[in-house]
């Protein structure tokens, strides 16, 4: 038998050709019997349908792209997860991709997705200049920010609290009597990085206490440049000015921070207390357990992923008033890794 076409299938199954693509798209309702006896025909002659033809015909390839900022950081991953479980229950496929918190290189990945003609895209961008993704969206290619925004893009969005989270842990730190906070930031550049500073400051000011440029960090978000930073300020800062608690603002700088504390043969927390926004990787396996601000990367994945489905189904007639902002609540897990001072 030579090539089998989607004619023979019906043929066999009994039914007509359109009956056999609306079973192959599920784009239309299907009787149950119907749809078993196409699948079993489907399956007899080993059919395989040509996704790039449906692809032409359907203008759609069933596939999102997904852009996060660093692959490395499991919160990105848990959040790709998410967007999984939801999308190939639809019979989408992903495409993940990282920018290593590189702009230029976001911008090269945007482009590829648009060639590529993926339905959708998920983005963690690391650029402050939305005027690409605006570009894509105009064409009616449906985009979904996760985590962080972009100042003047309008589009669907799905970030945490962060502002609140920050503030509320870094108030915990100054209830348990400390006043010398130091904060490992990832970037201002991104509007996490900035939310989350401006909780701290906050905090700070709220309870009249001082902020002090020595004790502020960019750590970029990266493991390698919060233990630089944090290991520079241990050989250089008197013993008696050291802050006494460190705020981490992502759980990658947070290992950085451990790695030069650790190295210094400074004890979490006797020595300084340690608290992280963003779980560990494996917070079960490190002694002592971080108190951090919990995220719900996988709940954001799978609400990204039912958005960006919704928007592919809207078929690109979206009016600008109708995109949806969803703030996530946070939860602070309080672990073993801040001290109680005497004077509080």
């Amino acid at each position: 038998m030579g090539k089998v076409t989607i004619k023979d299938v019906a043929k066999r199954a009994g039914v007509c050709v359109a009956t056999v693509s609306r079973v192959l798209n599920n784009n239309y309702p299907v009787k149950e019997k119907t749809k078993n006896k196409v699948l079993e025909a489907i399956q007899e002659l080993q059919y395989q349908p040509n996704d790039i033809a449906r692809s032409l015909k359907n203008n759609k390839t069933n596939t999102i792209g997904v852009i996060v900022a660093d692959i490395s950081n499991a919160y990105f991953m848990q959040i790709a997860k998410g967007i999984e479980n939801v999308i190939q229950e639809k019979g989408y496929n992903l495409i993940i991709s990282s920018t290593d918190e590189n702009p230029l290189k976001e911008i090269e990945i945007l482009d590829m997705l648009s060639q590529k003609r993926v339905d959708a895209i998920i983005i963690s961008s690391c650029n402050n200049d939305g005027t690409f993704i605006e570009r894509l969206i105009k064409r009616g290619l449906p985009v979904v920010l996760i985590d962080r925004r972009i100042k003047g893009l309008t589009a669907d969005i799905i970030v945490e609290d962060n502002y609140v989270a920050a503030y509320d842990l870094v108030s915990q730190l100054i209830a348990k009597g400390h006043k010398r906070i130091s904060i490992v930031n990832g970037s201002n550049f991104v509007s996490s990085g900035q939310e989350r500073f401006e909780g701290y400051k906050k905090a700070l000011e709220d309870n009249c206490l001082k902020i002090r440029n020595e004790y502020i960090f960019q750590g970029e978000f990266r493991k390698e440049v919060a233990y630089t930073k944090i290991k520079k300020m241990l050989e250089t800062m008197d013993k008696d000015e050291l802050p006494t608690a460190i705020f981490a603002a992502n759980n990658l700088m947070a290992e950085g921070v451990m790695a030069a504390l650790f190295e210094k043969n400074i004890n979490i927390p006797e020595d300084i207390s340690l608290v992280s926004f963003g779980e560990l990787s494996t917070p079960e396996l490190i002694k002592p357990r971080l108190t951090v601000v919990s995220q719900k990367a996988f709940s954001i994945g799978q609400k990204a992923g039912e958005l960006a489905i919704q928007r592919i189904d809207e078929d690109g007639n979206l009016n600008r008033k109708n995109y949806k902002e969803i703030v996530m609540v946070s939860d602070i897990y309080n672990g073993e890794s801040v001290k109680t001072l005497n004077d509080v």
